[in-house]
């Protein structure tokens, strides 16, 4: 498991100038920004190929695994597939902890408190995604997410605890995650 530290994130998240903190597109994951063009990254090809409707015809998502990252173990990109130049919507970035869900309670509240730093005026709230939330095919898992709200999107700091009795199996993880408003508003109105 690749090790997250405070380091990372300072790295990570903190190339902006405070001015100019509530533009989500500042921020990266791996390299990797809201408005970029996936093909700046893949080809079309790989796109097309790889990209699972896991939201319907209005965005999609490429899970993409690669052993180039240096802070996550797999990275997420939402996109419109009706959008051309495949502009990324939401991006995030995980990290595996087994079955160690403290672990990542605890690495949750390091990085809250940098972007509370980051993000010192914008509003923040908890989540809490009660045990059965994600569907009844996922037995007990369940959510607590940081939310920082921007003017042009959101940075979430998720923690999911998968049930140990998971079909697929998953393990706890933390998802770093950056979106554009347009995608999470669109997304809290259709996942809930």
């Amino acid at each position: 498991m690749k090790k997250l530290s405070t380091y990372l994130f300072l790295i990570l998240f903190s190339f902006s100038a405070p001015s100019f903190a509530d533009d989500i597109r500042d921020y990266q994951i791996e390299g990797m920004s809201i408005g970029d063009s996936l093909l700046d990254y893949y080809s079309e090809n790989y796109i097309k190929n790889n990209f699972g409707k896991w939201y319907d015809d209005k965005f999609h998502q490429l899970l993409l695994d690669d052993e180039k990252y240096e802070t996550y173990e797999n990275v997420v990109v939402s996109f419109n597939p009706k959008d051309k130049k495949y502009l990324i919507v939401s991006i995030s970035g995980s990290i595996n902890y087994g079955k160690n869900i403290n672990q990542c309670y605890k690495d949750q509240d390091k990085i809250d408190k940098i972007f509370s730093e980051l993000f010192e005026f914008s509003e923040r709230r908890i989540n809490v995604l009660d045990k059965g939330s994600y569907g009844p095919e996922n037995g007990d898992t369940n959510s607590k997410q940081i939310v920082y709200e921007l003017n042009k999107g959101t940075a979430v700091i998720d923690c999911l605890d998968w049930d140990q009795k998971f079909k697929l199996d998953f393990n706890d993880r933390i998802l770093i995650s950056i979106d554009n408003k347009k995608f999470r508003e669109w997304l809290i109105k259709n996942t809930q």
